[in-house]
């Protein structure tokens, strides 16, 4: 239905061009200059312009192409030229500019304007529909990867509460370009810099509060990451996640690396389902994007100081640094510091565990000689040494003894916070470095190139015990070194009714590893793992998605990609046994898809996708390479906005073929890595997030998921001696058959400028099995966590949060794995963070 005036007078405060007027703000609530709204290169639709706000967000809508005439440009021209005259007026907060000013000559001439340039924005509409240009659903200019800093033009469900972002308007690089989230035909959850403040998603485990089927936990600082049942199950150095990671458009391969550039984020997106096409290798289970923020072209920046429970004290911030007059050329600098006791106290080591000290920081530099060009190089530090990523003890398995108890006389602590283990502190470093240069050439309206350049090293070394008693039979060291270098090209190109997406890729990295176990059993025989995992992966890839009709799309992509990998060591027990081994893996991976505007506001889609997870090897063990997974997925959904915007709504149901599975096993002393025959996985999804009021919002999710193997078979390593057991019909690790989560917002208006924002989160899932062979002890039941926090707004730029995460204090493992039978069979794994609670005092200049 058509917008009414009051409809435009609704339009955020934040970031409208409509409506209540103060200050303008972006969507991470930072203020934005009247004097900075201009039009913009491009696609125009309604709320078509750009404004530089200090957080650097810019909104931009492209032009719609050959529909735009003088008149719109002089309606666009009295419109800034009325906001001129305008910024100096003062109005109550919250107060809506047509009730307030509709009687004033002057407002009523300054209306006029704005009503003809909304009408040559329609004229420019129906010009293009009668021209027969698709209903494309992204911005037509092309974009291989866009600015971080963008998010999505304000619309009234942007607007219909004063709680700020709805996801579904995020502009998202699912797909290589850019695309409003609710109009993005897969699977997917967007978090801009608001939502991810509100939602207190302060790392990657915190995701399993916002997003359908994902949870992520940790074992020793490896980042084991599910999406549909779908993820990292290996424990062995050497083995890739089925979840692609990328932090500024650059794939992070090792899992222990993942966890470290989460500070100073614009946007967050996760895609569920296989990304074969589009981003090849490790995808099968699906892909995470992690956008940094851009530099701003006026100085300014923000200082988050948190304190908490535990001792906490925490620091994160940034400062833009405009280095030329015009702002072309500008930095960013953005850092964050952690220092807190720990959760827990190894009592046979006496010290405390689980604690963190952290430091990280980021330097952005950003270049655009012109409009047509932008240029960005990022580079990156962190740094790591404390006691964190412990592992904890669950004690031994049901009918067997602790042989460190039972022979040695050491002691233990099990399901809890605190351990009794020999492990020496500092038990945990890491340190890496990472360089992204990302250059954006607008070569034409329609054609554009993206070249993304990665460079990154990183060291960690964690020391753990696994027999998990203070007698110290199985104290072991990883030590881990990785160096990558990356090259993609990404080539965009829009016709009238087809858009091409074309792409080349190169990965190298090199992986070094060193595994020892002392086995004081043995009178200290030394157990070594030693080797080196070199990877080379190239790639080319061709996405088209064609408008059959204004309303229907068709979508064709195809990825060849071929990889090498070199396994060169030698393993050690007594004996030396030289490794020298080398293989080279090669797949096609397709996907069709169909989308279909039933209206403006509903979008269905269906998809088949073919995906692969590259073959690998475990490095410095006599383990036979391991094959690639392979998986064909078929979903369909819909994404639809109802109830006069108040409502998104979006369904997914997805069924998956799933081959050769790489699953990890421990035989006598030895970790092996095995193909698991097939599995099948179904299951639905089902999001919503209500505008009840203006003040109170809700969102909802709930995952319903089926996944089985279909064709396994194991031997327990709790009988090594006995025949392989049938495994069909059992879920896959890692998968709980419902997760829910359920999150509200109530904002309330104090005198003055003060503003109370409430806010509560709750994620539930069923049982989760951490063994394929279905056994209740290695698993985590059902369990219900809740997040709740409170924000008072004292001013723009000055505000001070309450905050409780785990509030019930709920003990959930994270993981479970079963040890060796020369210590007794003992379980150990990760416990997820206790009850914390602290304040957070955000400051922006």
């Amino acid at each position: 239905m058509p917008r009414t005036g009051r409809q435009f007078g609704r339009r955020s405060a934040r970031l409208a061009a409509f409506g209540r007027v103060g200050r303008p703000r972006d969507l991470a609530g930072h203020p934005c200059r009247w004097d900075s709204v201009r039009p913009w290169h491009g696609e125009l639709q309604e709320g078509a312009f750009t404004r530089r706000c200090r957080s650097g967000a810019r909104l931009r809508r492209r032009q719609v192409q050959g529909a735009l005439s003088n008149r719109t440009a002089q309606a666009m021209t009295a419109f800034r030229q009325n906001h001129q005259a305008t910024k100096k007026e003062t109005y109550p907060e919250g107060e809506d500019i047509m009730k307030t000013t509709i009687a004033k000559p002057a407002t009523r001439a300054r209306l006029l304007a704005t009503t003809t340039l909304v009408a040559q924005l329609a004229w420019a509409g129906a010009a293009m529909a009668q021209s027969g240009a698709p209903s494309v659903q992204t911005p037509k200019t092309p974009a291989a990867v866009p600015a971080p800093s963008q998010t999505a033009p304000t619309s009234p469900a942007t607007s219909a509460a004063d709680s700020g972002t709805v996801m579904g308007d995020i502009i998202v690089t699912a797909q290589r370009r850019e695309q409003l989230a609710l109009k993005t035909p897969l699977s997917l959850t967007a978090l801009d810099s608001a939502l991810i403040e509100r939602k207190q998603v302060t790392g990657l485990a915190d995701l399993t509060f916002v997003a359908p089927g994902v949870r992520s936990g940790q074992q020793q600082g490896v980042n084991r990451i599910f999406i549909r049942g779908i993820g990292l199950s290996s424990f062995a150095s050497g083995a890739d996640s089925s979840i692609a990671f990328y932090v500024d458009g650059v794939y992070v391969g090792r899992p222990t690396e993942q966890l470290s550039s989460f500070y100073d984020i614009s946007r967050l997106e996760v895609l569920r389902g296989p990304q074969g096409a589009l981003y090849g290798r490790n995808a099968t289970g699906g892909a995470v994007n992690l956008i940094t923020n851009d530099p701003t072209r006026e100085a300014g920046g923000y200082l988050d100081l948190s304190v908490g429970n535990y001792k906490l004290v925490q620091a994160e911030g940034a400062v833009n640094l405009p280095l030329d007059g015009s702002g072309d050329l500008r930095a960013r600098l953005a850092f964050k510091v952690v220092k807190r006791d720990g959760y827990g106290y190894d009592y046979g080591a006496n010290h405390q565990i689980n604690d963190a000290n952290s430091q990280a920081a980021r330097l952005t530099v950003q270049y655009n000689p012109n409009k047509d060009v932008d240029i960005k190089l990022v580079g990156q530090y962190g740094h790591e040494l404390d006691d964190n990523n412990y592992a904890a003890s669950f004690g031994a398995y049901p009918g067997f003894v602790l042989q460190g108890v039972s022979d040695f006389g050491g002691n233990t602590i099990k399901n809890s916070q605190d351990i009794s283990t020999g492990v020496q502190s500092p038990a945990n470093r890491r340190e890496g470095y990472a360089l992204t240069l990302n250059a954006k050439f607008y070569l034409t309206d329609r054609l554009s190139l993206n070249s993304i350049t990665g460079w990154r090293q990183f060291y960690r070394r964690n020391i753990a015990s696994s027999d998990l008693t203070s007698a110290g039979l199985g104290i072991t060291d990883y030590t881990e070194r990785s160096h990558q270098i990356s090259q993609e090209l990404i080539l965009n190109y829009d016709l009238s009714a087809l858009q091409i997406t074309a792409g080349v890729s190169y990965y190298h990295e090199k992986v070094s590893n060193l595994t020892q176990v002392p086995f004081i059993q043995f009178a200290g025989l030394l157990y070594q793992q030693q080797g080196t995992l070199g990877i080379d992966s190239l790639a080319g890839y061709l996405q088209g998605t064609y408008s059959i009709t204004p309303h229907l799309r068709a979508t064709v992509a195809g990825r060849y990609s071929t990889e090498r990998r070199t396994s060169v060591g030698a393993f050690s027990f007594g004996t030396v046994t030289p490794i020298d081994d080398a293989h080279r893996w090669s797949a096609f991976t397709p996907k069709f898809g169909v989308e279909y505007d039933l209206t403006s506001k509903i979008l269905v889609y269906a998809s088949a996708t073919n995906g692969f997870k590259s073959g690998t090897y475990n490095v410095g063990q006599v383990n036979p390479a391991i094959n690639p997974e392979k998986i064909w997925a078929y979903e369909a959904g819909i994404k639809s906005r109802l109830l006069d915007n108040k409502l998104d709504v979006t369904i997914a149901a997805f069924h998956y073929d799933y081959s050769d599975l790489q699953v990890n096993k421990i035989l006598g002393l030895a970790t092996l890595t095995t193909n698991a025959a097939a599995a099948k996985i179904s299951g639905g999804e089902i999001s919503a997030n209500a505008r009840i009021t203006r003040q109170f919002t809700i969102d909802a999710n709930f995952t319903y998921l089926d996944s089985k193997f279909s064709s396994f078979m194991s031997v327990n390593p709790l009988t090594p001696t006995a025949a392989a057991i049938n495994l069909n019909g059992n879920p896959l690790p890692g998968s709980p058959k419902y997760s829910a989560t359920l999150g509200a917002q109530y904002v309330v208006h104090l005198p003055g400028t003060f503003q109370l924002t409430l806010g509560a989160d709750a994620a539930y899932q069923s049982r989760i099995y951490f063994s394929e062979f279905k056994d209740d002890v290695i698993s985590q039941k059902a369990v219900t966590k809740i997040n709740a926090s409170a924000k008072l707004a004292v001013t723009d730029d000055l505000s001070l949060t309450v905050w409780g995460k785990n509030v019930t204090n709920k003990l959930v493992a994270g993981n479970k794995i079963l040890g060796i039978p020369l210590w007794g069979y003992p379980i150990y794994g990760n416990i997820e963070p206790p009850a914390t609670y602290g304040v957070t005092l955000a400051a922006r200049f």
